[in-house]
């Protein structure tokens, strides 16, 4: 179930060192600084996530167009969720930086417990396609979002957001599931998966079953490890002896 390539081995660790010795740096440097400055990673990689979509979408309009590269992945939420929680004012970063670093936490756990899944070719292909670099870059800025959020210190997480991530999986589902059918496009493998025992289920159970498993997790299952999330974090700041109030100036 859990596939790692040969590529996934020799780029995967050194890529996600690199991104973890950043992220402590920055935050080792910024710790003492208002919270307005310490949000400048976090928001230039939102305008990155922004950019490389934009490509995208130009790359796909300018070839055979196949909708399976418009933005109705899950990962493609993150356009929305981090633009909007880094560049809409303290409000909107208050309640949408906690919701996007879980979700953040969420799939930069699955990549990389089973990056094959996710990534596909995009560690070996990297650099020689359009696709595969998109994929690569793109979801290593969701684990850099997540990375940076921690070691700056950019929110706290709240008792809600669980159910608010769980809320945004039924909305993502609602909006993709029939999307999918409409356009024949695998959205984040609604339609058959890429995971071999859960493709089983679906040619042994049926594709009704299969389906329900696939919107539990994306729902259900996004709602528990946001949970999962912020329990994690808040035994780290424990370790850490961070649990004095954030500063929020």
């Amino acid at each position: 179930m859990f596939i790692w390539t040969e590529a996934d081995k020799r780029v995967l660790p050194l890529l996600f060192l690199g991104l973890f010795l950043v992220s402590v740096l920055l935050g080792v440097i910024l710790r003492r600084c208002p919270l307005s400055v310490r949000g400048i990673p976090t928001a230039l990689v939102a305008l990155a996530v922004l950019f490389l979509e934009i490509l995208k979408q130009r790359w796909n309009a300018a070839g055979p167009q196949d909708p399976y590269y418009l933005p109705f992945h899950y990962c493609s939420l993150f356009v929305l969720i981090l633009p909007m929680a880094e560049l809409l004012g303290d409000t909107a970063s208050r309640l949408l930086r906690p919701i996007g670093t879980a979700m953040a936490f969420t799939v930069s756990a699955a990549m990389y417990i089973n990056p094959s899944g996710i990534l596909g070719a995009a560690c070996e292909l990297f650099g020689k396609t359009f696709q595969h670099t998109h994929t690569l870059l793109l979801h290593h800025l969701i684990t850099l979002y997540f990375l940076l959020s921690v070691a700056l210190r950019l929110y706290r997480p709240r008792l809600r957001d669980p159910l608010l991530v769980g809320a945004v999986g039924l909305l993502y589902v609602a909006v993709a599931l029939p999307l999918s059918y409409k356009l024949n496009a695998n959205y984040c493998n609604l339609l058959e998966s890429v995971i071999p025992p859960l493709e089983a289920l679906r040619l042994e159970a049926g594709q009704g079953v299969y389906t329900a498993v696939i919107v539990g997790a994306l729902t259900l299952g996004m709602a528990f490890c946001a949970a999962l999330h912020s329990i994690l974090y808040k035994l780290l700041l424990i370790l850490l002896e961070r649990r004095r109030p954030y500063d929020e100036s």
